[in-house]
């Protein structure tokens, strides 16, 4: 855990779709590596270590050439490519395209899997606003399902020498197949309707076999709560038996000034990352939040955790998310 003076660890967060660093939106290979390398140079002017990317895999913008390509570029300046790992959710380790790692293919070969609407359809999806795909989404009580993301995310370790990746539990909504419907459903406060002990089980095998496959491993867990005492209460049961070494993810705020982590917030485990999620189409655009920031990483660092993460989808060339970066970086720094 983090204490004051101690720099905490930097991390930009990103959806390849929503990346304004060059042109394209990643539509295609050359928009793709041309936004993560921009944004590769600028986050190692920021003591960045890391870009946490959804969207890693695409067929559109050149599928694991592409990815490899921005992995080796990031190294070559010093910064590590995270890759987002979606659970029944984001496409799983491929995000888009005919590989037999992605969560849509698989689903689609076996609706069986597929979680259900009320109605008895198939649940979808579309996600950032950009994607223009209906993805489909994995029933959580299905446990077939826990060899495909095993099996995708060994394929992942195995063929990108990456030093960590961001895993997060799909939250699209409920599954109401008879299997879920059967289920006790205990709420976060940020993942309503869900069994977080699900989740956990879900999540903490493949953690655990990664750690196996590459020991020092860099991984990020989203749990959707912010660290007020309430939200740490009703979260709780989602963190038992997770590997020490993992990351969890405490959301600063919902929206800039509404703070879901106070001077008395404490993190109840070994490391954390505060998420400051601010500048970026999530909060409507550029604007100049440079007080929230500076108050959510000092609070995070008073609650013992040991990384920040931003979003870093928008240059900075753009004057009020230069200032926000800059003010991120320096709070981290102190």
């Amino acid at each position: 855990m983090s204490s004051r003076g101690t720099p905490l660890r930097r991390i930009w967060w990103s959806w390849d779709l929503r990346m304004r660093w060059a042109w394209g939106f990643c539509g295609d290979e050359k928009s793709f590596l041309a936004n993560y390398r921009r944004a590769i140079d600028a986050a190692a002017r920021y003591g960045v270590e890391g870009i946490v990317v959804w969207g890693f895999l695409r067929d559109a913008h050149g599928g694991a050439d592409a990815a490899r390509g921005l992995v080796d570029y990031g190294r070559s300046r010093g910064v590590s490519i995270l890759p987002g790992v979606g659970i029944d959710a984001f496409g799983g380790i491929y995000c888009s395209g005919d590989s037999p790692h992605s969560l849509d293919r698989h689903l689609r070969e076996h609706p069986e899997r597929q979680a259900r609407r009320e109605d008895g359809r198939p649940s979808v999806h579309r996600w950032p606003p950009a994607d223009d795909v209906d993805h489909l989404i994995g029933c959580p009580s299905d446990g077939a399902l826990a060899g495909f993301y095993r099996e995708g995310l060994e394929w992942l370790l195995e063929t990108f020498d990456l030093s960590g990746f961001q895993i997060e539990q799909g939250d699209v909504g409920l599954c109401h197949c008879e299997r879920c419907r059967a289920r006790p459903r205990t709420a976060g406060p940020k993942c309503r309707g869900s069994s977080l002990e699900a989740v956990a089980a879900r999540l903490v095998p493949l953690i655990r076999r990664a750690l196996e496959l590459r020991p020092g491993l860099t991984i990020l867990v989203e749990n959707y709560s912010g660290l007020l005492p309430e939200e740490v209460r009703a979260v709780a049961p989602f963190l038992a038996g997770f590997p020490p070494e993992v990351f969890h993810s405490w959301q600063a705020y919902d929206c800039p000034g509404k703070f879901h982590v106070t001077p008395e917030s404490r993190s109840p485990a070994p490391h954390g990352c505060m998420a400051v999620r601010s500048n970026s189409d999530f909060t409507g655009g550029e604007i100049d939040d440079r007080a929230d920031i500076r108050r959510a990483v000092e609070l995070g660092r008073a609650a013992g955790l040991d990384m920040t993460y931003t979003y870093g989808e928008y240059p900075d060339d753009w004057p009020l998310t230069a200032g926000n970066y800059r003010a991120w970086a320096e709070a981290a720094a102190e």
